[in-house]
């Protein structure tokens, strides 16, 4: 109760911080000659109540579906449409809500796994050259969704609370978490070298597709040589009363003793007349393990301060964990966003599924969410 008390304090304090600070101009600096750095950051505290069939756990957490973080770009213009930036951000450490299990709540933690990216750029009319800790190409390959929900809910099931364990019928709890049942197949941050062409085929500026290649190496973690490498393709138009987004990524990991691959990719529309829109994502490993995942929404103007997203979602997956094993997850969501404030505030609700053919039988679990999403 202590930890749980002291979580709340420091929340609230953010929470405060964020109502009073929301009209502060941003953290720019511009010398006037082609140099400028400007600081960004967000803060995203998260209350989850987790039921796994019979015990219930609260905690104030931090949320990974986006989590709190602080950054900053360093800006060189070059003449001729070219950029060299400088680009450094990393997460607070604040407790994890994918990390919070029945017998693990994380207090605040800072290492290097929590930097995020500290990378050079190049811009210009050839594209976009990228070294340095940051995106992989299939990095977020299936996240593409335009509900306006993603920060309560997404395709990353075991972000809300992945550390927990399903409970077996007699009670026990089993060794299979809900981020092991409940996977997606993206990639990720590593120290790498990845190239983007310029986007091509769109509407107007700024619209259409764009490809992307990397290849890293995992340094922030210990012991892990693997070599990864992925290329994906984005889109990103409107076409009439239709906005859409969308990816596909394909990735390779060289290991030791085998070299392992994955996919995955998304697409969301949203008809702007309406607000109505849908999502449909999915991924897996070619030797085995799937997953789909889709989303229905509605965009409403009901309030002034801005629009209010509602979603309902779905995700099932097929040898997740192992071969024979199904799982499965639908949740709604609620979003009220506060445009002058740059402000989310949020409610969701979600129930997990799980079986394998091993003659286990596992209980139901369920998480209830309420959360605060302020970027600056």
């Amino acid at each position: 109760m202590t930890a749980i008390r002291a979580h709340i304090q420091i929340s609230a304090g953010a929470v405060l911080l964020a109502a009073s600070a929301a009209h502060a101009d941003p953290l720019t600096y511009d010398d006037g000659a082609g140099t400028s750095i400007r600081g960004y950051g967000q803060l995203s505290p998260f209350y989850v109540q987790f039921n796994d069939g019979e015990e219930t756990y609260g905690n104030l957490t931090d949320n990974s579906h986006s989590n709190t973080r602080v950054g900053f770009f360093v800006d060189n213009e070059l003449g001729g449409d070219q950029l060299l930036r400088f680009n450094f951000e990393t997460a607070l450490g604040a407790p994890a809500s994918s990390k919070f299990s029945q017998d693990v709540e994380p207090t605040w933690f800072w290492d290097k796994t929590r930097l995020r990216k500290i990378e050079l750029i190049y811009e210009g009319n050839f594209g976009r050259l990228s070294v340095g800790q940051g995106e992989m190409s299939t990095d977020g390959a299936s996240s593409p969704n335009l509900s306006g929900t993603t920060i309560a809910s997404s395709r990353a099931v075991g972000d809300t609370a992945g550390g927990y364990f399903f409970r077996l019928d007699d009670g026990t709890l089993s060794d299979v978490k809900i981020s092991q049942s409940h996977r997606k197949w993206d990639g990720s941050r590593r120290l790498r070298l990845r190239y983007d062409t310029p986007t091509f085929g769109g509407s107007s500026d700024g619209k259409g597709f764009y490809l992307s290649a990397a290849y890293g190496k995992e340094v922030l973690a210990e012991n892990n040589d693997d070599t990864y490498y992925d290329a994906a393709i984005r889109l990103q138009d409107t076409y009439g009363d239709w906005s859409v987004k969308g990816s596909a990524g394909y990735g390779w990991i060289e290991q030791t003793d085998k070299t392992s691959e994955y996919w995955s990719g998304a697409i969301s529309t949203l008809h702007l007349p309406t607000g109505l829109n849908a999502t449909i994502a999915g991924g897996g490993d070619p030797d085995g393990g799937q997953f789909v995942f889709g989303k229905a929404g509605w965009l409403a103007e009901l309030v002034d301060p801005g629009k209010t997203a509602f979603g309902v979602d779905y995700y099932e997956g097929k040898d997740t964990v192992y071969a024979g094993a199904e799982s499965s997850k639908w949740g709604v969501q609620v979003v009220q966003n506060f445009d002058a404030q740059n402000l989310q505030v949020y409610l969701a609700w979600e129930t997990y599924d799980f079986s394998d053919d091993t003659g286990n039988r596992y209980q139901d679990a369920s998480a209830t969410m309420a959360g605060v999403f302020w970027k600056f």
